[in-house]
C-alpha cells in the first residue's frame, strides 16, 4: 500500500487526502491548526474563473468550478452541497476601470464565460434590491455561474471523509525534516522527533509552503500577500450576489452574516498579521460597504481577519511530482478554495496512477528548478 503524508490541511490538502485515502493509499494529513483553519480559513472564498489569464489558467479555474458542482453527487460526502451557494456575481468600475472591465468580459465571453451586461436599474431590480451604485449609468457586468464557498465547512467534510476511508488525521504539530535516502524521499520528521516513514509527501502548506520546500531542499519562489477580512452581523442581511464595487467588495457569509473585502485596502496592510476591528483600514471598508448597501449602517462588526495568500511568484500553481525528487509532490496555489476539490482528484491521479491530467501540464513545479 501506498504511504503518503499530506503537509497542510486546508481545502487544497483535504482534497488530496480524500482522494488518496478514497483510491486505496494510507494516508497521513499534518498541520499545526484544526482542518481549514489556516488560509482556507482567511480566504474571501469567490468561486470564479473571472480575470484568470493564460487561456490554460482559465480553463484550470473553471474545471474547478465544475469539480465543485460534482462533488454533491459523491455518495460519501453527504451534505456538502451545502456548503457552496452559487448566487452569481456583480462587477462594476468607476470611470478609470470600465475599459479594463469590458476587455475582461468580451475576453471571456469568447472563451464560452457566462458574462453580460446590465445597466444599474435592471440590476436593482432582478438581482439587488438593496444595492445603491453612486453612478446610475454604470454597467454592470453580471457573472452568472459563480458563487462563494464555506471552505472551512467543505473542508472538514473532506476530512472527516479522508478519515472514514483510513486516513490519519494529526494536528498540532509541525513536519521539522523530510527524510531522503540516495536521492529519494524516505519519510517525514515531527516535531516531537516522531518519524513517519513513507513513499509520498504532499507540500501542500499554503502560506507555509515555502518552508516545506526548503525541508526537501527545492526552490519554491513565493510572492505571498496579505488580505483583510471583515466580518460583519446583521439581522436580515440582505442575501444574493456578491457584489465587487470600486472600492468594496461584498458576500454573504451565511444566515445573518457578511464578509467584506477590497485589494485597496491590502496595499495598506503592509506585514501585519493582526487588526482590531476598530483600526482605521476596517473602519475604511465598512464605510465603503455602508454605501454600497446603505442597510448594513445597522450591522456590528464581528471580526477582522488577515490572511497570506499562498502565491508562486509566476502567480500560477505549483501542481506535481517535483523530477528532482521522487516522491516529493506539491500543490500550491492562491485560488485553493476554486481550485481544491480539483487539485485534489487530479493530483491523486497522479500519484496513484502516474497519469497526469493536460489541465495541470504547464504548471509543473519543475518550472521553477530552470530559474
Amino acid at each position: 500500500m501506498l504511504s503518503v503524508a499530506v503537509i497542510g490541511s486546508g481545502i487544497v490538502g483535504s482534497s488530496l487526502a480524500y482522494h488518496l485515502a478514497r483510491g486505496g493509499a494510507r494516508v497521513t494529513l499534518i498541520d499545526r491548526a484544526e482542518p481549514g483553519g489556516g488560509t482556507t480559513a482567511r480566504s474571501f472564498a469567490w468561486l470564479n474563473a473571472n480575470n484568470k489569464t493564460p487561456r490554460a489558467y482559465f480553463d484550470l479555474n473553471l474545471e474547478g468550478m465544475r469539480a465543485h458542482r460534482s462533488l454533491s453527487d459523491e455518495p460519501d460526502l453527504p451534505g456538502i452541497g451545502g456548503y457552496t451557494h452559487w448566487t452569481g456575481n456583480l462587477i462594476w468600475a468607476g470611470r478609470d476601470g470600465e475599459a479594463a472591465l469590458r476587455q475582461r468580459v468580451e475576453r471571456l465571453q469568447h472563451w464560452g464565460y457566462a458574462a453580460a451586461w446590465l445597466d444599474a436599474a435592471t440590476t436593482r431590480t432582478t438581482l439587488a434590491p438593496h444595492l445603491t451604485i453612486a453612478d446610475p449609468d454604470a454597467p454592470v457586468a453580471h457573472f452568472a455561474g459563480e458563487g462563494w464557498a464555506d471552505a472551512p465547512g467543505l473542508t472538514t467534510c473532506l476530512v472527516d471523509a479522508a478519515v472514514r476511508h483510513g486516513a490519519s488525521l494529526r494536528v498540532g504539530t509541525d513536519v521539522v525534516a523530510i527524510d531522503t535516502t540516495g536521492g529519494h524521499l524516505t519519510g517525514i520528521t515531527l516535531a516531537g522527533g516522531e518519524r513517519i516513514a513513507v513513499d509520498v509527501v504532499v507540500n501542500a502548506a499554503g502560506a507555509g509552503a515555502a518552508a516545506v520546500s526548503r525541508l526537501a531542499g527545492v526552490p519554491l519562489p513565493m510572492a505571498p500577500t496579505r488580505g483583510l477580512l471583515v466580518r460583519l452581523a446583521l439581522a436580515g442581511a440582505p442575501a444574493g450576489p456578491l457584489l465587487h464595487a470600486p472600492d468594496v467588495n461584498i458576500r454573504p457569509d451565511g444566515p445573518g452574516r457578511v464578509l467584506l473585502h477590497h485589494d485597496g485596502i491590502d496595499t495598506r496592510l503592509g506585514d501585519r498579521d493582526e487588526v482590531s476591528p476598530a483600526d482605521p483600514l476596517v473602519r475604511d471598508l465598512v464605510a465603503a460597504a455602508i454605501r454600497v448597501v446603505p442597510a448594513l449602517a445597522a450591522a456590528t462588526t464581528l471580526d477582522a481577519r488577515v490572511g497570506v495568500r499562498p502565491i508562486t511568484a509566476d502567480g500560477h500553481p505549483s501542481a506535481g511530482l517535483l523530477s528532482a525528487l521522487p516522491g516529493y509532490v506539491e500543490a500550491v496555489t492562491h485560488s485553493g478554495v476554486t481550485l481544491g476539490p480539483l487539485l485534489g482528484r487530479l493530483l491523486a491521479t497522479e500519484i496513484l496512477t502516474g497519469d497526469r491530467s493536460p489541465l495541470i501540464a504547464t504548471f509543473h513545479p519543475d518550472r521553477f528548478l530552470r530559474t
